[in-house]
């Protein structure tokens, strides 16, 4: 997590890493003035971007 801009304005940016039992890696990030928000934006992408890797969300 990395904060920009302390105070009422702050930007907060969420990197999130993930890994398979196969040993594949991928990140995301996640940008907001909400923590919750910028962490479920990363969660989110990855969960997306993993599923289209393995072909699920195509169908």
């Amino acid at each position: 997590m990395r904060v920009f801009q302390g105070g009422t304005d702050a930007v907060t940016r969420v990197l999130i890493e993930f890994g398979d039992k196969s040993g594949e890696t991928w990140s995301t990030v996640g940008v907001s003035g909400n923590i919750i928000d910028a962490s479920f934006q990363a969660l989110v992408d990855a969960i997306t971007y993993r599923l289209l890797k393995v072909g699920v969300a195509a169908q």
